[in-house]
C-alpha cells in the first residue's frame, strides 16, 4: 500500500513537471535569435536606404546601383517579415497578445517600405524624384527597429547581447 502511495506522488509530481515545463515549449534562446536576426535585417535596409538616399541627391548617380541597392532593401524586408514569423511561432501563447501591437505596427511599416520601393522604380522609368520615397523607407525602417521592435524586446524581456569578448593570451 506504502508502495502504491508512493508512486501515485511520484507519477503525480512527474505529470506536474511535464505540464509545467513541455517538451516543445519555445525557448527564450530562439526568440532572442530571430529577434537578433530582425535587428540584422533591418539595419541592413535601413543603412541601404540611408546610403542611396544621399547618393540620389548627386547630380548623377548609377541607375543600375540604385536598383541593386533596392533589391537588398527588398530581400532584408523579406527576411525581416521570415524572422517576425519565427519570433510569433516561438512565442508562448499567453505573450502573444502583449507583443501584437508592435507586431502589427512593423507589419505596417515593412508593407509601406514595399510600396516605398516599387513606386521608387516606376518613378525610375520616368526620371523622377526618389529622394522622398527613399527617405521615407529609411523613416518606415527605422521606426521599426527603434521603435516596435524594442518594445517587442521589452514585453518579451529579452536581453540585447554584448558584442563577443576578444581574449588576447599574455606573453610568455
Amino acid at each position: 500500500m506504502k508502495r502504491l502511495k508512493v508512486l501515485a506522488i511520484l507519477f503525480t509530481l512527474v505529470f506536474s513537471a511535464a505540464y509545467a515545463y513541455p517538451v516543445n515549449s519555445p525557448g527564450n534562446t530562439l526568440l532572442k535569435y530571430y529577434s537578433a536576426l530582425l535587428t540584422l535585417n533591418l539595419n541592413h535596409a535601413m543603412d541601404a536606404s540611408r546610403i542611396i538616399y544621399h547618393l540620389s541627391m548627386e547630380p548623377s548617380f548609377e541607375k543600375n546601383f540604385l536598383e541593386d541597392e533596392l533589391n537588398k532593401i527588398q530581400q532584408n524586408v523579406e527576411y525581416a517579415n521570415t524572422n517576425i514569423a519565427n519570433i510569433i511561432v516561438n512565442t508562448l501563447d499567453n505573450k502573444k497578445p502583449d507583443i501584437d501591437k508592435a507586431l502589427k505596427n512593423i507589419d505596417k511599416h515593412l508593407a509601406q517600405v514595399l510600396v516605398d520601393v516599387k513606386e521608387i522604380r516606376s518613378k525610375l522609368m520616368d526620371s523622377r524624384s526618389v529622394t522622398s520615397d527613399l527617405a521615407d523607407i529609411y523613416f518606415q525602417i527605422y521606426s521599426s527597429e527603434n521603435d516596435d521592435h524594442q518594445e517587442m524586446k521589452r514585453i518579451l524581456n529579452l536581453k540585447t547581447d554584448e558584442g563577443p569578448l576578444l581574449v588576447v593570451p599574455e606573453k610568455f
